[in-house]
This record gives structure tokens, C-alpha cells and sequence, in this order.
């Protein structure tokens, strides 16, 4: 009861049962080093490592190390592979993330490559705890080093890491007692994103990606945590939510804004700051182009109901803001206590 289906459907044309295995299978210790590959850098992902596929796992003390990466490089889909399974977990764990690569998109335009070390695609409480990277969390030569899709209940505890990343949706996270580095906290779904005791060195502390309508159907919950914009560079403008939706592209379901944020206890260390800084803003600016009445929405975007704030400070001493957009969140009620 704990990961309900989520979703209803018309018309069901196919359903597929995985038994839960029971018994608890554990893997542990191993040193692992991966010699990048030399292939051009296109869309084909080298998979490279252990891919868990049942259930009840414990993964615990493994380290991952890539050396002899290049200028270019086909990506690798992770090193842990988590997919259609539940209760796994990764523990005491070093991984390393990937250099970043680019290729020719659709647009016949240069775009940077993903490659992973963990990934988790339609797996149900999976947890990381007391993992870490070898390379630095800020550096921006290296992609984020977690990529997920379709889960339930993820968690992060006590791990440092460049990036927690929900593709395609996850239902229900928590990050607590971790730092995350310059790729932040990415998120798509719904449910309860839960941050607690954690500090995020990105752009925003929670980006809302906009890839997938910046859609989170539930609440967003924040607590004594620490927002270092940017990695602590100095900065013109920073955002504790993150996002973009126009209100005109069909992502096929209705995206919303969190219903309900909390934030309490958050310090803001925006020290490093331009002379054009105006503090911190709650809401990044979601749509530029709605700047009054007249704009209409073919496929309306539902807003924050509620932000609920308590104890956030800022290095600026600047206040916190709404957003750079107040016509956009003029109706979003925000409490101070």
C-alpha cells in the first residue's frame, strides 16, 4: 500500500506480474574500473556493469572507478542498473560520474550527451545511503551521476553525489543528510519530495524539469536545509523552485506546480553576488511571456496553492522574493511565521 497504482487507465492491453523475490540477495565489496570507450559519441549506450533484476537486494562497500576518458565517447546507460524490481539497496558505495560529451540533435544542433553511472527505470523502493563520487560534485566537465525513470519511493541518505534526477516521473522521494553537487535536485511526478538536512550547490535547490511540463502533482516539503546558488560562483539571480512551462505545448496530461511548499529552517548563502542581485526569488521565472491578462494558455499550467514559509535566512541579507515573474504567482499565497 505503500507504492500504489498511480495511474488510470481507458484501456488495458497488456499487464505483466514480476514476483518479489523474498530471500535477500547481497552483494558486496569489489573494485571495479571501467576504460572509457573510444566510439563516436552518439545515442548507442554501452552497458557496462550490474544490472539488478530482482528483488530484495543489497549492494554494499563496491567501488567504480573510469579512467582513460577522452575528447569523445559513446555513453554508458549506468553502472548499477536498477530496473523492474523493488527493495533494493546501495550502500557504502563510491561511484565516479561520466565526462560529458556532445552530439548532433534532432535540430541538427550540437547537444550534450547523458551518461550515467546509476540508473533506476520502473523499480519500487530503492535507496542509496552513505554513497559518494570520486570526482568533484561541482565540476561541470562531468554529467549527473544518477538518471531514473518510473520509480516509487527513492531515496538518498547521507550520500554526496552531482545529481538526484527523475526523468520520466518518480512517485514519493526523500534526500536527507546529503549534498548535492552542480546538477541539483532534477524532478518530475508526484506525490512527497521530501529534503531534509541536506545541502544543494546548483542553480536552483529544486529544478522542476521542463522537459516534462515542470510537473510535480503533490507537495514539496524542505527542512533545515542549506542553498549554496551555483556552487557559491557569484551569481545574478537565483531561484529555490525551478522551471518552465508556456501554458501552449500538450505534454498529454495537465502539469502542475507542487499543491503545497514548505520551507523550514532554510540558510541561504548568496554571498557571492552581482551588484544587479535582487535576493533570492522563491519561483523562478516559469513563463516570461505572461506578463498580464492577455495572455491565454491553451493548456493552462496549475499553480502553488500555498508556500509556507519558517527560518529562511540569506547570506545578503536580501529578502526572499516571490519571482522575478509577480504577475504569474500573484495568487499563490505565501505565509511567513
Amino acid at each position: 500500500m505503500d507504492a500504489p497504482i498511480i495511474w488510470d487507465f481507458e484501456q488495458i492491453t497488456n499487464i505483466t506480474a514480476l514476483p518479489i523475490d523474498q530471500d535477500l540477495l547481497k552483494i558486496t565489496g569489489g573494485r571495479f574500473t571501467t576504460i572509457a570507450n573510444k566510439a563516436e559519441s552518439n545515442y548507442t549506450y554501452y552497458s557496462r556493469g550490474i544490472a539488478v533484476r530482482r528483488s530484495h537486494v543489497l549492494i554494499e562497500g563496491l567501488r567504480h572507478d573510469i579512467k582513460d576518458e577522452g575528447d569523445h565517447g559513446a555513453p554508458y546507460g549506468g553502472f548499477i542498473n536498477i530496473g523492474e524490481c523493488a527493495y533494493v539497496t546501495v550502500r557504502n558505495t563510491i561511484l565516479t560520474g561520466h565526462q560529458t560529451y556532445s552530439t548532433i540533435g534532432a535540430a541538427g544542433k550540437p547537444v550534450t550527451m547523458g551518461t550515467y553511472d546509476l540508473s533506476v527505470n520502473h523499480a519500487v523502493n530503492v535507496s542509496f545511503i552513505n554513497c559518494s563520487q570520486t570526482n568533484n560534485i561541482d565540476d561541470t566537465r562531468y554529467w549527473g551521476i544518477l538518471g531514473s525513470n518510473f520509480c516509487k519511493n527513492l531515496l538518498y541518505d547521507s550520500c554526496t553525489l552531482s545529481r538526484f534526477d527523475a526523468h520520466q516521473g518518480v512517485a514519493n522521494a526523500t534526500i536527507r543528510n546529503s549534498t548535492l553537487g552542480h546538477m541539483g535536485i532534477n524532478a518530475i511526478g508526484s506525490g512527497l519530495l521530501k529534503i531534509e538536512n541536506s545541502t544543494v550547490r546548483a542553480k536552483s535547490f529544486v529544478n522542476l524539469r521542463s522537459d516534462y511540463g515542470s510537473t510535480w502533482q503533490g507537495e514539496v516539503l524542505i527542512r533545515n536545509c542549506v542553498f549554496i546558488p551555483a556552487g557559491g560562483k557569484p551569481i545574478g539571480s537565483a531561484a529555490l523552485i525551478s522551471g518552465s512551462n508556456s501554458g501552449q505545448h500538450n505534454f498529454g496530461y495537465t502539469c502542475y506546480m507542487p499543491e503545497r511548499i514548505t520551507i523550514e529552517k532554510l540558510r541561504i548563502d548568496d554571498s557571492k553576488h552581482q551588484n544587479n542581485y535582487n535576493g533570492p526569488a522563491i519561483f523562478s521565472n516559469f513563463n516570461p511571456e505572461m506578463k498580464d491578462e492577455t495572455y491565454q494558455e491553451k493548456f493552462p499550467y496549475v499553480l502553488t496553492n500555498k508556500v509556507m514559509l519558517r527560518g529562511v535566512t540569506t547570506a545578503s541579507g536580501k529578502a526572499l522574493r516571490i519571482s522575478d515573474n509577480r504577475f504569474m504567482f500573484k495568487n499563490v499565497k505565501v505565509e511567513v511565521n
